[in-house]
Parts: C-alpha cells; structure tokens; sequence
C-alpha cells in the first residue's frame, strides 16, 4: 500500500470513527446518561505523555544539531527543534483582535451576562467583542485560568433576544459542564495535537537537494509513525467525553433561554453559509441591525421543511478533531427535551438597551462585513 493510499484510508477509518462517536454521545445525551471519569483520567496520563514526548523530540533535536556542527544532522535537528517549540504548551488566550467590553460601557450587556452565570452557577467571565466573527466561544485564559466570554458581532446581531440568552447559556456553561479538554494539563495537550494535524499533512520541497529531502522524509516519517497512535488515541477520548460536555452545554443552554430558543440557535449555526451569506447582504443593503434577526427568522421558516435533511447531512463532515458535535445532532437533542421553560427572558426593550451599547462596535462590524 502506497503512503497516499494508506493515509486516505486512514481517513475514511478515522471518518467512521467519528461518524461512530457522534452517535454515541448523541444517544448517551438522549438517554441522560453522565460521561465517565475513566476517559478523562486517561486524556490527562496522555497529556503528560504527550509532554515528555515533545521533550524528547526538543532533546534529540538539540543532540543532533550539536554534532559537529555544522553537519549533517544540523537540517533534522533544526526541523526537531522547530517542531518541539510549534508544539509547546499553550494555554487559553484571548484573540488578537478581540476588543474588552467593560461594565461601565456595557453595563446591560454584563448585566445579563451575569445574570446567565448566576443561573448555571458559573464565573463571571470578562466580555471581549470580534467584529468580524461568525462565532462565539468561552475559555480559561493563562495559567491563572481567568474566565473569558468572546462574542462575535456577525453572530450576535443575528440572534433574537432569546437566542442570545441561548448563546451565553452555552458558553457559560463551559466553566461548569466538566469538559475534559479545558483543565489545565489537557488543553494545551489538545491544542498541541490540533499543530500536530498540520505538521502531518508532507510539505513540498521542490528546490531542496535531494538528500535532504531524504532526511526529512525520515525524519518526518518516523515522527508520523511514532504519533499517530497518541494523536488518535487522546482525538476519540477528547471526542468521546468532549462531546458529551458539549451536549452538557447545550442542555444549560436550554435551562437558562429554554428549549425552542435553544434549537433556533443550533439551526442557525447549521445553516451558517446562509446566515453569513444573508447577514453580508443585510449589511451592503443597510438594513438596520435591529432588522437582521427578522430575515435570519424568515430563513429559518423558509427551509424548515428541508431542516431534517440539512441535519443530517451535517454528519458527513464530521471528523475526529471536531470540538463540538454536528450541529444537526444539536439542534434534535434540543427538541428531544421537549418544552423545557426559560428561566431567564430578555423583554425588546432590554434587548434594545443591549443593542445600544454595542452600537458602535457593531456598525464597524456591518462595515467590514460589506467588504468580506
């Protein structure tokens, strides 16, 4: 079997896999059946696997630039060495474009979001805006873990009231939903397998000699080969029990802005080509913001009837460094609950008040979105 032909059936395999998993933490999730422990205890002995691994290829790489330098092993030693650093601990940051959102100039907007975390029992998280992302997401920033919520304008001002107490629903409930791949030993490891995936793909090296193509190929066939099994390995414990915190999250969703306003959110996020698609459109229009949740609510209606469909086809892309399920499988796990309450309503006028202190910032988002 040719290397190429090998890896593509590694990635039908590991597609089934996924596709397996999937299943499984959707039905565990039906079932109201709680993740184990014994995963999340082996992620963390993986880890530190994985940590004495990159020491050792920092370690070799050293040895090998150090012999009779410069010589022969300078060229895989320097690769070593670049790989260990690329792959080094990391922990949770905010973005770089992301721009702090204080009480004083927000103080609804914190408001609300403290009112969210009061429900789950979650940290108060510092609020950071993008301007021009389609996402929103919650981590645990340096090493003292300070809670952070990042939201994503695109995103946000295509949300119903409801919807939005959906979003903070579920990024607060990170803090609280147990998820394994946010301590502070397993994030990093994670983070470091997502470089991992990239450093696997072979790089073209069209006007290297030929011996040194033959080093790297060795050298980083034999990487390949001696982390695959790691990287496959902590990618179905992270999946499996990652997944399931998903889930967990989705259901603290549904408690704090009720089930329907839940689903509504994992529809959009389903169909986000469109949404975005509709958005960028809305704003070259200049519609006002406070119109844009309308024709995401009118999208919604219109492909209602292919909704089960679209779901799931979202299975097709699914693979085993996904960090969040398909959004299909989401959106039927909010409908299974059936009609859960909302224990916290956002009343227009509220929402209004929220809208105008993210005035600014969002008209530079509906700016840049006209360009995009």
């Amino acid at each position: 079997m040719t290397p190429d032909r090998l890896w593509r059936w590694i990635g039908r395999s590991s597609h089934r896999l996924a596709l397996r998993h999937s299943r499984s933490a959707f039905e565990a999730q039906l079932a109201g059946r709680p993740g184990g422990t014994a995963a999340s205890a082996l992620l963390t002995v993986m880890s530190l696997v994985l940590y004495a691994l990159i020491a050792a290829i920092l370690a070799l790489g050293l040895w090998l630039s150090s012999l009779s330098f410069p010589g022969f092993g300078l060229v895989p030693g320097v690769v070593l060495i670049a790989m260990a650093v690329e792959l080094r601990p990391r922990f949770g940051r905010v973005p770089k474009y992301a721009t702090e959102v204080t009480p004083a100039a927000a103080p609804e907007l914190h408001r609300l979001v403290g009112e969210v975390a009061a429900v789950l029992g979650a940290p108060v998280p510092a609020v950071y805006v993008e301007e021009d992302v389609f996402n929103a997401s919650a981590t645990a920033a340096g090493l003292r873990h300070r809670p952070v919520l990042v939201i994503g304008l695109p995103l946000w001002n295509a949300l119903s009231a409801q919807q939005r107490v959906a979003l903070l629903g579920h990024e607060l409930g990170h803090f609280v939903n147990g998820d394994p791949r946010r301590g502070l030993l397993v994030a990093p490891a994670v983070v470091a397998l997502q470089r991992v995936d990239a450093w696997l793909v072979p790089v073209r090296m069209g006007t290297a000699s030929f011996a040194t193509r033959i080093v790297m190929a060795l050298v980083t066939g034999v990487l390949r080969a001696a982390i695959l099994p790691l990287r496959l390995g902590m990618a179905l414990l992270a999946v499996r029990d990652g997944q399931r915190a998903e889930y967990r999250a989705d259901r603290l969703a549904a408690t704090v802005a009720g089930r329907v306003a839940a689903a509504e959110l994992f529809d959009v996020l389903l169909l986000s080509d469109s949404v975005l698609m509709l958005i960028k459109r809305n704003a070259r229009a200049g519609r006002p913001l406070a119109q844009w949740p309308e024709s995401i609510a009118k999208l919604l209606v219109e492909v209602g009837p292919n909704l089960p469909a679209r779901r799931e086809a979202s299975l097709e892309r699914v693979s085993l460094f996904d960090s969040h399920p398909p959004n299909g499988l989401r959106s039927r796990a909010m409908e299974a609950l059936g009609g859960e309450p909302a224990a916290l309503v956002v009343p227009p006028d509220r929402n209004e008040r929220i809208d105008a202190e993210l005035a600014e910032a969002s008209a530079r988002s509906a700016r840049t979105l006209k360009l995009l």
